[in-house]
C-alpha cells in the first residue's frame, strides 16, 4: 500500500533546542508511538493557534488525518 504524504508543501526547519527539550519530546513521541517530527509539528501548530495566527488552508483529507 502506498504511503500517504503528511505534508502538502514541506520545508525543512533547523533549530537548535536544549537537550532537556529534546529528551522531553523524544519521550512523548515514544510513549505515543509517533515520530519526533510529528510531535514537533503538533506542538508548533498548537503554539501558532494560541498566538491567533491563521495558517494556510489545508485539504480536508489532510486536516482529518492530523486532527
Amino acid at each position: 500500500m502506498p504511503r500517504t504524504k503528511k505534508l502538502l508543501a514541506p520545508v525543512t526547519l533547523f533549530a537548535a533546542i536544549e537537550q532537556q527539550q529534546h529528551e522531553a519530546l523524544r519521550r512523548i513521541a515514544f510513549a505515543q508511538r509517533r515520530s519526533l517530527a510529528d510531535v514537533t509539528r503538533t506542538a508548533l501548530r498548537e503554539f501558532i493557534k494560541r498566538q491567533g495566527v491563521a495558517g494556510p488552508k489545508r485539504s480536508k483529507q489532510l486536516a482529518r488525518r492530523t486532527a
